[in-house]
């Protein structure tokens, strides 16, 4: 494993997505790339002054990305990081092509059934249309259920992470 790509915004399950990923880039001495997608409405320009809305778009994601960067502890290699533009699935599976990386990891919140099938998640729709092996993190405090059967042999080394801190026994 050479590269992984992980998605995250400002939610916690990012964190902790973005944590995962930078202690597996450690592991296996593979390159991590932090990104964060702006919706298309941002690049379409919705605003009056859309060049400054944008600048401030950007500006902001790429603090984040720096913030995650900093909380994380990394020690490894820095993470490259990235603000793309448009529907979020669509923007990091290109992403994941053209930077040609082994893995794609994202976090998620656990929803009801209802909920998921009626607002959809992101992590479902990168396990559904992504061509690169996609690790979902569960927000931390929920048991992480792997099924082996379902796992590409891709992703054996992400298999071996320890827990999360903090996740139940």
């Amino acid at each position: 494993m050479r590269r992984i790509l992980v998605a995250v915004d400002s939610t916690e399950v990012a964190r902790e997505a973005a944590r995962v990923a930078l202690e597996l880039g450690g592991r296996v001495g593979a390159q991590v790339m932090l990104v964060h997608v702006l919706p298309a409405s941002v690049a379409e320009g919705e605003t009056a002054d859309f060049a400054a809305f944008e600048r401030a778009c950007e500006d902001y994601a790429r603090g984040l990305l720096e913030e995650l960067r900093q909380h994380t502890g990394h020690s490894g290699p820095p993470p490259h990081t990235a603000v793309l533009h448009g529907e979020p699935a669509g923007a990091i599976c290109k992403a994941a092509e053209a930077e040609e990386v082994d893995l794609v990891i994202v976090g998620t919140r656990t929803r009801g059934a209802i909920a998921r099938t009626l607002l959809g998640s992101l992590a479902d729709e990168l396990l559904r249309s992504c061509p690169k092996p996609v690790m979902v993190v569960p927000e931390t405090g929920r048991k992480a259920r792997v099924r082996h059967e379902d796992a590409k042999p891709e992703a054996s080394p992400a298999l071996a992470l320890p827990k999360p801190s903090g996740a139940p026994g």
